[in-house]
């Protein structure tokens, strides 16, 4: 198995394993160069889903959750 598989896969199969937040870092950069870089439609679509798990549900990435901050 590759290094994705097993950050993938390597604990609960319902969680995505992430885990450094280096890691996911690079993953936000992936995404941005996908999402400014690409030449078709798709491709430039392609990132929206993965930048919305991770703003929504950082957990699931290994990361702690932010805290909301309550409105003025």
């Amino acid at each position: 198995a590759g290094y994705l598989e097993d950050a993938l896969y390597s604990r609960a199969p319902d969680r995505i394993d992430v885990g450094v937040a280096a890691q996911t870092a690079l993953l936000r950069d992936l995404c941005n160069t996908m999402k400014y870089g690409s030449l078709c439609a798709l491709g430039g679509f392609t990132p929206y889903p993965v930048l919305s798990a991770l703003d929504h549900f950082p957990e699931d990435f290994g990361a702690a959750a932010p805290v909301p901050q309550a409105a003025e």
